[in-house]
């Protein structure tokens, strides 16, 4: 049974509704304070919820990076090519595109739902993973991979959702909670599955291009079905908490305490409803938000969905080696999201995201010059690699949240730029794994994560002091009408235009 939450002082109430930016350095007397309070904080129901949030995103990580580790097992039991099978991969990132569009705009209206689209994502991506190492086609790979997809993109847009209604303004530090599980899963994973895998050929050893073997004799050799199966069942029973977490939200929801859903249409499509009284700048803000998600998930995607195939194909490392640099690129990704947990909380989070973003643009260009021939330098940066990069996803939701009235369809934007960049990179790296070489990939790789620290530096900057927009008569107008129509049901929480445009001129 889950407990209610509670407030003990005015203190702690003000600290909630606290900007993250403005609070002060802890001191030994606050640190002990919440110490003492550890028990009645573990009993929160917001704690109890966060951390099924984060054994979601383990299991998470474990189902949508298993294709890495098993892909030259999927490839040779299809009997097919990499070209071939990036064009099908694309189909996961497919399904996470249309389910974080339709579950964007489907919980902007219906917030109170957000538990049971949690619930059928995690039944669809055990469906989906389940069937994958079972099929012998292309097409029913594809189909098996897009129910996948639909489970990853529904979670992705629910999950943050939800946490941000659980922590409100504090929702920073859970962010980084709720997905330091998805690291865990995808370091754990490649260990698992290295016992099913086929072994090396023997040609991989010496340097020479290996011949694939037969799909018959591929079928023989691999038993990757198994930790597929494994991982299938953990979607489903995680899937049930989610269910059951529902139930428990028709019971006790109050819809006075909860955020108002958009009252038209035309508010639903009302940029200013996401920085009040700014509709221009809303819209200047979320086209780089989409930008900077697509740029990141284009750096991201070819290099943790190859990486295994890279070190393989070019004879640096064998398939159990290469699995093992792979768990510890991950196991560093998992170590900095945790310490990020701590940091996120007196760090500002642009501070935090300037400083993984360059990190992440010197490792790529260091894996692509040297790394590419030195297997030494490859793993010492992959692994830094993975300390840069990690938080940076959970970041852009942190800083979107801090910059914008993020509702649902603004975490719904952060994803679907995510899954454009995902479906992008799919294919252009199956492309140039296949007809310009492996190497490539590192390239690629290289130059998004330069694209991502240039157009991070353009958000930044756009909401400095220097950029402070003031109100046009478009758009104040539009809030009146708004607020007119506001009034109606709220009454006090309508927003005072002529005032807040006086401000600004002050």
């Amino acid at each position: 049974m889950e407990a209610t939450p509670t407030k003990t002082s005015t203190e702690d109430r003000a600290e909630d509704e606290a900007p993250q930016d403005s609070r002060r350095v802890p001191t030994m007397s606050s640190l002990v304070r919440h110490v003492k309070k550890l028990p009645e904080h573990v009993r929160d129901y917001r704690v109890i919820r966060t951390t099924a949030l984060f054994f979601a995103w383990f299991c998470m990580g474990l189902y949508v990076r298993i294709v890495g580790p098993t892909m030259i097992d999927l490839k040779d039991r299809l009997g097919v090519d990499y070209e071939e099978i990036s064009r099908v991969l694309v189909s996961h990132t497919v399904g996470y595109f249309l389910s974080t569009v339709a579950g964007g705009i489907f919980l902007d209206f219906l917030p109170k739902y957000a538990y049971v689209i949690l619930g059928f994502a995690f039944v669809m991506a055990g469906l989906g993973t389940a069937g994958t190492p079972f099929t012998s086609t292309l097409w029913g790979l594809g189909f098996l991979q897009h129910v996948a997809g639909w489970g990853h993109g529904f979670t992705d847009a629910a999950g943050s959702v939800v946490c941000v209604r659980l922590w409100g303004a504090k929702a920073s530090a859970p962010m980084h909670a709720m997905h330091s599980g998805y690291p865990i899963g995808a370091f754990i994973i490649p260990l698992i599955a290295i016992p099913f895998l086929s072994p090396d050929r023997p040609a991989a050893v010496n340097g020479t291009t290996p011949a694939p073997p037969a799909v018959e004799e591929a079928w023989r050799l691999s038993q990757v079905q198994w930790p597929y199966v494994g991982v299938s069942v953990l979607q489903f029973i995680i899937g049930s908490v989610f269910f059951y977490f529902q139930y428990r939200e028709l019971v006790t929801y109050d819809d006075r305490k909860q955020e108002k859903s958009p009252r038209s249409f035309s508010a639903f499509l009302s940029p200013s409803r996401f920085l009040e009284g700014q509709g221009r700048k809303a819209v200047f803000l979320l086209v780089f938000l989409f930008l900077f998600y697509t740029m990141f998930q284009f750096n991201q995607n070819p290099f943790t969905q190859y990486m295994v195939s890279y070190m393989v194909e070019t004879g640096m490392y064998s398939k159990p080696e290469a699995s093992v640099v792979y768990s510890t690129f991950w196991i560093c990704y998992a170590s900095m999201r945790w310490i990020s947990i701590a940091i996120a909380a007196w760090v500002p989070i642009h501070t935090m995201l300037s400083v993984e973003i360059t990190g992440l643009c010197i490792s790529g260009i260091v894996l692509a010059v040297w790394g590419a021939t030195d297997k030494t330098v490859f793993w010492a940066f992959t692994c830094i690699l993975g300390l840069f990069s990690s938080s940076v996803f959970p970041g852009g939701t942190a800083w979107a949240n801090r910059y914008l009235d993020a509702s649902s369809i603004v975490f719904a934007i952060c994803v679907v730029g995510a899954s454009v960049g995902s479906t992008a990179a799919n294919y252009v790296t199956g492309y140039l794994f296949e007809y310009l070489g492996p190497r490539s990939m590192l390239y690629l790789f290289m130059g998004c994560g330069c694209a991502l620290l240039v157009v991070f530096g353009v958000m930044q900057v756009s909401v400095s002091p220097l950029f402070e927009t003031r109100l046009t008569q478009e758009e104040a107008l539009e809030m009146s009408v708004q607020n007119d129509n506001g009034d109606k049901r709220d009454g006090d929480d309508a927003v005072n235009v002529p005032a807040l445009m006086s401000s600004q001129q002050k």
